[in-house]
C-alpha cells in the first residue's frame, strides 16, 4: 500500500453524488466544510474541517483540535492528531467539476483538471482560457 496514490477532488455538495466511490479518493467539499475519504469501497465523510488561505496560518494555531485542515495556497489537506500529518500531497492534481464551463472559476490553475458532463478541460495560463482536452461526445463506451 506504500505506493498507493490518492486522488484529490474539489467539488460542491451538489455534485458529490456524481463522483463514484474509488478507493484512494480524497474529496474536498468546501460549501459544506466537508472532506470525504474513499476507503474499503466506502465513502467516509468528515465535516470537522478548517480552511486556511496560507500554510503559515495553520502553523500559527496555538491549540489545534483533532480534525482535518485544508490549505488553499498548497491544495494540501492536513490532519491534527497529537501532531500534524499530511493527508494529501502537493503534487496531486485536483479536479474541479461543474455542470457547464461557465461554472469554472474566472481564472483557472495550471495544475488542475476541470470537467463537465461534456468534457475535460485544463487551464492555459498564457492564453488565459480553458482548453478542451477530452470531448465526452466522442468518448466510446467499453463493452
Amino acid at each position: 500500500m506504500a505506493n498507493a496514490k490518492a486522488k484529490l477532488y474539489y467539488t460542491t455538495s451538489q455534485y458529490l453524488s456524481t463522483l463514484p466511490i474509488e478507493n484512494g479518493n480524497i474529496i474536498f467539499v468546501p460549501d459544506v466544510n466537508m472532506v470525504c475519504l474513499d476507503m474499503g469501497d466506502q465513502r467516509f465523510t468528515y465535516q470537522t474541517i478548517k480552511t486556511f488561505v496560507v500554510d503559515a496560518d495553520r502553523l500559527a494555531m496555538p491549540f489545534p483540535k483533532e480534525g482535518f485542515y485544508y490549505v488553499e495556497e498548497t491544495d494540501i489537506i492536513w490532519r491534527w492528531n497529537n501532531g500534524w500529518r499530511k493527508v494529501s500531497s502537493a503534487n496531486s492534481s485536483p479536479i474541479f467539476y461543474g455542470d457547464f464551463e461557465s461554472d469554472f472559476p474566472e481564472e483557472g490553475e495550471a495544475n488542475k483538471l476541470y470537467y463537465t458532463d461534456e468534457g475535460i478541460y485544463n487551464w492555459k495560463p498564457l492564453q488565459q482560457r480553458y482548453n478542451l482536452i477530452a470531448n465526452a461526445n466522442k468518448w466510446k463506451g467499453m463493452s
